[in-house]
């Protein structure tokens, strides 16, 4: 219950698209501190990608309409220098994810733009949900961009979530494979005709209103036209879905992760159902089983000769956010073997030749045919890795060295002609004192060392100790990272030292302490929390008399669960927050977060399923909580919320609840942003003066 991996809010996702502004700001030039009204100045570019020969970089310009406070993005080119950046079209229409073909002639990109008048359109989806978008191609060359699908196309939707969906052509530029829905209608006619809906099993949170992602093939037409393809097949036709198609170097084949068991759930934040590897024929459509595991394998990459895979890998079907494996799979006529580099599940886990990677990996993770890189959580930070597969020892991936012309067939080499070639972004950030981050640690109860950041106001705002604002993240398995954060920065430019402590069950730090809050949610995670305000306290850091608390998803839980058993914030505010077991199993759609973290149903386990619940503990709450809540989230339903509004008001504690219409997981509209931030520093502010 953490984060998905694309189209993040706004707020998050500049984390390090910022940077580039950030570290170029001058020391003692910028004095105004951030504030609310700047998240409408972000505009910034994203999902750099390069031509075949390194010479130009396509990417998306992501901002906000000032006039209707809506997010846009449009297609831009990089033709040599960041600075000879352009819009690719007129009026800058939605464009998102643009991949080049490999010989250069096309950008294809997805869009929820309307298809031609008279056309069949694309079927909508609900705001909260997944954006509906189809494919469109412009020629790189100039010209209008074109739909890759004639009047009549087949297909209905297309994904764009970064688990199932991808768009990739084949290596001879000729075909192009993409994951959509057919877009119809899964009622039966007659529950049209009686207007009733009859439930049934989906993908869950962002994917309201889609049918099962399945694999499609468009050949593209020799000559340019109407659109781009009179011919697309459609590989799969059943109920699975299929995600993160891969070309086989040959162009012959495509493989892909689908989970194919009868044990689904949704997979925005939870990587834990059986998940193999499957290869498709794409002349006669015939499916081969590549992988077996007890547990997932996903994100799966060809090595350039197409005789091996590397894919991400589980042991097995636990917690939504276990720390991964890399796993290299041998193709061959006799079948297939499958060999982990090494289990980060062992009990030596602790002393392992390579740091534990991340999702997904990257495309071009294949840096020549025997070194694999990849991206890694480690700690507060991220690294990226290189890894020889001789020795099966990692090691920091080294950038080229100073006034090296960087090399295109290398990882890092094209990584250092993205950064040249994109242009900064959030210049306005230049023209802002930000508050400065650093990394506590502190001992637990227990002895154990645990770590967190600390982001600490300019000296122009506030002095310590400052007051504190305590932000636990979600999961619980997530992670408090390094990176410009628009809500932290914006809490600390009103005179907060916001504290996020990497608590046990938090990732980045191994499988045994993501497993160490197993059975004990409140319990442990809660004491290091609160060992760590008070060794910040002890150093004189914040004022022990001025403490909140603010948490989103697991983040809320713990909000709600601390007020519950202390009573040392003046105030508090839960967001999307999970305050009742029982009910976010029968609600939510990720069943097995309480079934693998309690260890069974709550009819199995009724004592731990009422004690671990924050709204049980009801009845100590004293410190005033706002609630707020999306309307459609289907990862922590909104009953969640209403049920501990109404237990505080009728026992007159401080609270007010309020409600974000057209909203999932993820609070994504610029508006509802704005109207977080100012409710939360409002509420802050008016029981400040209140003594806890």
């Amino acid at each position: 219950m953490s984060r998905s991996w694309r189209l993040l809010p706004l707020s998050v996702c500049c984390l390090l698209l910022a940077a580039t502004s950030v570290s170029s700001q001058a020391e003692g030039v910028a004095t105004k501190p951030l504030a609310i009204a700047d998240l409408y100045r972000f505009d910034h570019p994203q999902t750099p990608t390069l031509t075949p020969d390194g010479k130009r970089l396509a990417y998306v310009r992501r901002w906000i309409d000032g006039a209707s406070k809506r997010e846009r993005l449009s297609l831009w080119l990089v033709d040599g220098q960041a600075e000879k950046a352009k819009a690719l079209e007129k009026d800058e229409p939605d464009a998102r994810f643009p991949v080049f073909s490999p010989d250069g002639r096309w950008i294809a990109f997805l869009s929820t733009r309307p298809r031609p008048d008279g056309w069949k359109q694309t079927p909508s989806a609900p705001p909260e949900s997944d954006p509906a978008t189809d494919v469109w191609l412009i020629p790189t060359s100039g010209g209008p961009s074109i739909p890759l699908a004639g009047p009549d196309k087949a297909h209905g939707r297309v994904f764009n979530d970064g688990f199932y969906g991808r768009v990739a052509f084949s290596p001879d530029s000729q075909k192009l494979v993409f994951i959509a829905d057919d877009g119809k209608d899964t009622r039966t006619p007659e529950e049209i005709a009686d207007d009733v809906i009859v439930v049934r099993p989906d993908q869950g949170e962002g994917y309201t209103g889609y049918g099962p992602a399945q694999v499609w093939v468009a050949h593209l037409d020799a000559a340019t036209g109407k659109f781009a393809a009179g011919k697309i097949e459609r590989l799969t036709n059943d109920d699975v879905w299929y995600g993160d198609p891969q070309w086989s170097p040959d162009g012959r084949s495509l493989v892909v992760h689908a989970n194919k068991t009868d044990d689904r759930e949704s997979v925005r934040f939870s990587i834990n159902k059986n998940f193999d590897l499957w290869q498709i024929d794409v002349a006669t459509r015939k499916v081969q089983q590549l992988t077996s595991g007890p547990g997932p394998e996903v994100s799966p990459r060809f090595s350039p000769d197409g005789k091996r895979l590397v894919c991400l890998s589980i042991p097995r079907k636990g917690t939504h956010r276990d720390v991964l494996n890399l796993a290299v799979v041998t193709l061959g006529e006799g079948g297939t073997r499958t060999e982990i580099l090494f289990d980060h599940h062992r009990p030596d886990a602790d002393k392992a030749p390579h740091p534990a990677p991340s999702f997904p990996l990257p495309i071009d993770c294949w840096d020549g045919s025997d070194v694999l890189v990849y991206q890694s959580a480690v700690g507060t930070e991220t690294q990226t890795i290189r890894l020889p597969l001789k020795t099966g020892k990692g090691e920091l991936l080294p950038g080229p060295e100073k006034d090296q012309t960087p090399e295109l067939h290398s990882y890092a080499g094209r990584a250092a002609l993205r950064r040249q070639l994109t242009p900064p972004g959030d210049l306005f950030l230049q023209d802002r004192r930000l508050a400065d981050t650093r990394l506590v640690r502190w001992k637990n109860d227990a002895g154990q060392e645990i770590e967190g950041l600390l982001t600490v106001p300019p000296e122009s705002v506030a002095k310590s100790p400052y007051k504190l604002l305590l932000v636990p993240h979600g999961g619980p398995h997530g992670r408090s990272s390094r990176g410009f954060n628009f809500q932290v920065q914006v809490f600390a430019a009103h005179g907060y030292a916001v504290f996020q402590p990497n608590f046990r069950g938090s990732e980045g730090y191994g499988q045994k302490f993501i497993d160490a809050d197993r059975f004990d949610f409140g319990g442990g995670d809660m004491r290091d929390i609160l060992t760590g305000i008070d060794h910040l306290v002890r150093e004189k850091v914040v004022d022990p008399e001025r403490q909140f608390v603010y948490g989103t998803s697991y983040g809320g839980y713990m909000t709600c669960w601390l007020v519950g058993h202390t009573h040392q914030f003046r105030a508090a505010v839960a967001q999307n927050a999970v305050t009742e077991l029982n009910v976010f199993w029968g609600l939510s759609d990720l069943q097995s977060w309480v079934e693998w973290e309690f260890g069974g149903r709550p009819w199995e386990l009724p004592g731990a399923m009422r004690k671990h619940s924050p709204l049980t503990h009801a009845a100590n709450v004293r410190t005033p909580t706002l609630i707020l809540h999306a309307r459609e989230d289907r990862r922590c339903p909104l009953p969640m919320g209403k049920m501990f509004y109404e237990a505080l008001r009728s026992r007159k504690v401080p609270t007010q609840m309020v409600i974000y219409p057209g909203e999932g997981h993820g609070i994504r509209q610029p508006r509802h942003q704005e109207d977080v931030l100012r409710r939360t520093l409002a509420w802050f502010q008016e029981h400040e003066r209140q003594a806890p």
